[in-house]
């Protein structure tokens, strides 16, 4: 054990450490050492499904809503635009839907044969968090991989946390736990200054003791995972030589809170079937969500070691959202980059209350945006530009979804001097059989992902009669609190835009812990109160298309749901509903 930073470990001292000089994001890359791994043609099958089934399906729609407005003889300039957004919108809503179906035809891979034995560092970077939980996390699954498999693995905490007292915390849970379990290779280091966030982290690491292992498994301070599954992803790696980084499908912890048991409650019953789909047309051009991965260390060092951005921060400086830019490099390089859900002992924490959600969504929007600065990079793969544009569309999408709601405000068609909003949206001359089929199906494709969610779940875990009643409970309850507070999360989102638009900075910052009082809740949810207020009272002024009241009354009732779902999850029963490592 050492407290020193930048001591190596490896006790073969001729071993060169590992160079991971910055990539020029002006000119193609290939990694001379990367075999080139190519996806099969099944993937590339099922991707061209996913991806243009939707293009059509928006194409038609599009038309359909062209004809629809141009029954008069004429287009408004609000009507193209709607036929526009409306069309673009839909086209993530139909390939979520398609991701979903694909999800309930993936299969596991064959169980990996290994031809050699890995050296593995896990890597554990801290900012502050509970050190001797976060700690004693790690220390056990090393625990439970030392006794079993053929791979050795050592830990690395690679701590940046500021605050001195709570680095000593750090330092006597390390102390304690090498104590326990002296037979245990544990390893700190402090870094004395906070260089490039995470990602900087993990470089230093890389650049110092990288070259004394074959992998890393690079986990979050609030990852839990199980040894059988770091020892199949391992096992995977060392069977695939041209993999350089494989990454789980984490499901979120139930934790403690009813907006904890939420996200858990999801992720476990539609996040794993969509993660499922994802693998189905990824295949080898992934990506990476910076945790619960296992990735090859000299293909990392080669191939990711990430610029500065031109300019200032939000828009330039570091790269905030590094996991996806860094699996487009690994990929531009030729190395392998592969989803593995079979891998199901992978589970990570999520913020306890709603407002600790949405300040770590601030950050991640400012990362995601600058996705749209490389898209254009030379060499990546295509599907890691997709990679890229999802990032920056999961909260752009928010904004799209804004100029959609407004749209079909504003008159189709009107007067010459039309009110901002209309009493109700005009309604073309179409049959109401035919109408009825538009709206059913645009309704159908939004639920999809829930509903082929639910049947993968049955198909896997089963509800027994007893607990049907339960499981349809939370179902009920998932989808009604979801629904209402989509456009509070929609106008945060929004404000996040325009903040990195605006130029302002968010920074990095520790998660946001414990339960907030309400006057802390009156003032981070003024904005969505405010403006539901306001639609209100457009409302009953006859200003307001009457299908956007119940979205101006989710509005109003932000505070009262952000302090209903930071209560503890037993006041609606949200417990784990599957055995697992938690």
């Amino acid at each position: 054990m050492t407290f020193a930073p930048r001591h190596p470990v490896s006790s073969d001292i001729t071993t060169p450490r590992l160079a991971m000089p910055d990539q020029n994001l002006n000119a193609p890359f290939h990694d001379p050492q990367a075999p080139g791994l190519r996806s099969s043609k099944a993937t590339l099958f099922v991707r061209a499904l996913v991806i243009l089934v939707p293009v059509l399906v928006t194409v038609i729609l599009g038309a359909l809503f062209f004809g629809w407005f141009a029954l008069d003889g004429r287009l408004s300039v609000s009507e193209g635009a709607l036929v526009v957004v409306t069309s673009f919108a839909f086209f993530w809503v139909v390939m979520s839907a398609c991701t979903a179906l694909a999800g309930l035809f993936w299969r596991p891979q064959p169980k990996a044969q290994p031809t050699r034995n890995l050296k593995i560092a896990i890597l554990l970077p801290m900012y502050g968090e509970p050190a001797e939980q976060t700690i004693g996390n790690a220390v056990r699954l090393l625990g439970d991989l030392h006794r079993q498999g053929m791979h050795s693995f050592a830990l690395h905490i690679l701590s940046d946390t500021p605050m001195s007292v709570a680095a000593g915390l750090e330092r006597l849970a390390v102390s304690v736990n090498h104590k326990r379990q002296p037979n245990l290779q544990i390893f700190y280091r402090r870094r004395a200054k906070n260089i490039d966030y995470k990602s900087g982290n993990i470089r230093d690491w890389v650049q110092t003791d990288g070259h004394a292992y074959d992998a890393m498994l690079v986990l979050d301070a609030d990852s839990l995972m199980g040894p059988l599954t770091v020892l199949q992803m391992a096992d995977a790696m060392a069977a695939e030589p041209g993999l350089g980084l494989i990454q789980t499908v984490p499901r979120v912890l139930p934790g403690h809170t009813l907006w904890q048991g939420l996200q858990s409650f999801a992720s476990d019953v539609y996040g794993v079937n969509m993660g499922r789909g994802f693998a189905m047309w990824a295949g080898v051009d992934g990506n990476f969500l910076g945790h619960n991965a296992l990735v090859r260390v000299r293909a990392f060092a080669a191939a990711a070691g990430l610029p500065h951005l031109p300019g200032a921060a939000p828009r330039g400086g570091v790269i905030l959202s590094h996991d996806f830019v860094e699996a487009a490099l690994l990929r531009r390089a030729g190395w392998g980059v592969r989803m593995m859900p079979e891998a199901e002992d992978s589970f990570e924490d999520t913020p306890e209350t709603l407002m600790g959600y949405l300040k770590r969504d601030k950050r991640w929007c400012q990362g995601n945006l600058q996705h749209l600065r490389l898209l254009l990079a030379p060499g990546l793969h295509p599907l890691s530009r997709f990679h890229l544009l999802q990032g920056a569309m999961a909260y752009l999408a928010s904004v799209w979804w804004l100029v959609l709601l407004i749209l079909w405000a504003v008159p189709k068609g009107g007067a010459a001097t039309p009110p901002l909003f209309s009493a109700a949206i005009p309604t073309p001359n179409l049959p109401p059989l035919t109408q009825a089929s538009l709206a059913g199906f645009v309704a159908l494709m939004l639920v999809t992902p829930k509903i082929v969610g639910l049947i993968s779940y049955m198909r896997r875990r089963g509800v027994s009669l007893v607990r049907v009643p339960r499981f349809a409970g939370l179902v009920l309850a998932e989808v009604v609190l979801s629904a209402l507070l989509a456009p509070a999360l929609m106008v945060q989102q929004v404000r996040a835009v325009l903040r990195t638009a605006w130029g302002l900075d968010g920074g990095w910052m520790p998660h946001v812990t414990g339960r907030s009082d309400l006057r802390t809740l009156l003032r981070f949810h003024a904005l969505e109160t405010g403006l539901g207020a306001a639609l209100l009272i457009l409302a009953l002024v006859g200003h307001l298309s009457l299908w956007l009241v119940p979205i101006a009354i989710s509005l109003c009732l932000a505070v009262p749901l952000a302090a209903l779902v930071q209560m503890p999850r037993s006041i609606l029963d949200f417990r784990p509903i599957r055995q697992g490592i938690v």
